[in-house]
């Protein structure tokens, strides 16, 4: 099975928007993320459900998500699970890939070499944010110089 990168992005993404913490008096409670509710959101409902099984077990894999009461253990699919945190790697992931320019870009040029690990993608997002930066710090630096 290949990985849909469109939907790990987009589950990345959910993840980041839904996950929370409600505080209770001087009490926090978790907001955690179930599977099913995935499998029936809005957001993400253009994509199968194998895609997205298969999207969060390799966001676990890679060190992004954390999942407990995972089930069944130890197996190569996941049937339920409840989606606990982004990590802070996830977090540098996403902030990365959030803006649709750069993971259009991204994309391009994954696509074109053929190499879909999630290293490459993330280490090609982070040199395309980079260079979009330096291309912005140099337009608003020409900007503000004084004209003479």
């Amino acid at each position: 099975m290949r990985i849909n990168i469109d939907c790990l992005r987009d589950v990345l993404m959910y993840c980041m928007d839904c996950l929370d913490y409600i505080e209770n008096g001087n009490i926090w409670k978790r907001e955690v993320i179930d599977l099913q509710d995935i499998y029936k959101s809005k957001e993400l409902c253009g994509y199968q459900k194998k895609d997205i099984m298969y999207s969060i077990m390799k966001l676990k894999e890679a060190g992004y998500i954390v999942i407990a009461h995972e089930y069944p253990q130890n197996e190569t699919y996941i049937n339920d699970c409840l989606i606990m945190d982004v990590t802070m790697k996830g977090h540098q992931f996403a902030e990365t890939i959030k803006e649709p320019n750069v993971w259009d870009k991204t994309k391009g040029i994954v696509s074109k070499i053929g190499n879909h690990t999630l290293g490459f993608i993330e280490t090609v997002a982070h040199d395309i944010a980079v260079e979009s930066a330096k291309q912005a710090i140099t337009i608003m630096m020409t900007q503000n110089t004084p004209q003479q």
